[in-house]
């Protein structure tokens, strides 16, 4: 009852930001012309409260949509206050979204968002595996949102995480922030690798973000694993229990 309670008055209070940022226009237009199920309130709140303030040069959208506007508003406002002209590539491994949501783009925001369709590949890290873009045109992305695609392994059609994020964070020459919309598994991957310091997930908003992270924060457990990556946690009043410990020399 009380985590409904909380989720509710989560949910109110990112209506009410997204309101006073003038997003609800934004929102209503999409939304009356669109066949895709929009997206909730805070993660509207914490995409493009996250955008203003990190101010990327490019980000990486991983599920085309609503998301596409709010992120395009975003870029266009940080745009007016800094001259900064930032970019979205829109990721969509089905066509027929894709096309939709290139329809129902405002031409105002052309100029921050490219489209990209592309299928989808297994990846691995470690002995963590999971599912992204095959095709991602090459930039220097410094900002990730995180609501697609399928992480369903086409092998053997297990349920992973999207690989994404750490897919960029690996080929990146800069630090990453990262947005996810509900995605628990790719929050409890990441978290695992990053650590709780780095990895927040709201059980309340049901979203996930990454502070600024680096290849050098995943460590060399990619390269080396051994018995010594894993070490008994301690507590007082409970059992221990096995979590990883990174070498990052």
């Amino acid at each position: 009852m009380l985590t409904r309670v909380l989720s509710r008055l989560s949910h109110i209070k990112s209506y009410w930001y997204v309101r006073r940022a003038g997003l609800l226009p934004e929102i209503h237009d999409y939304m009356k012309r669109s066949k895709s199920t929009g997206c909730k309130y805070t993660t509207i709140e914490k995409l493009y409260r996250n955008i203003l303030k990190t101010k990327p040069q490019y980000i990486l959208e991983c599920g085309t949509g609503l998301t596409t506007v709010i992120i395009a508003k975003a870029l266009q406002e940080i745009k007016k206050t800094t001259g900064v002209h930032g970019k979205v590539i829109s990721m969509e491994e089905h066509q027929t979204y894709l096309e939709m949501s290139q329809d129902l783009l405002p031409p105002k925001y052309a100029e921050f968002v490219e489209f990209k369709l592309s299928d989808t590949i297994e990846d691995q890290y470690s002995f963590f595996r999971g599912m992204r873009y095959s095709d991602i045109p090459q930039y220097n992305y410094d900002f990730v949102f995180i609501d697609g695609p399928s992480y369903l392994t086409k092998t053997d059609k297990s349920l992973t995480f999207d690989f994404d994020f750490l897919h960029i964070v690996k080929n990146s020459n800069k630090e990453v922030t990262a947005v996810i919309d509900t995605r628990v598994s790719t929050c409890f991957v990441l978290q695992t690798l990053l650590g709780p310091s780095k990895v927040k997930y709201s059980t309340f908003a049901r979203v996930g973000c990454v502070s600024g992270v680096s290849a050098k924060n995943l460590g060399n457990i990619q390269s080396k694993l051994s018995s010594t990556n894993f070490k008994k946690t301690k507590p007082l009043f409970s059992r221990p229990r096995i979590v990883l410990n990174k070498t990052t020399t």
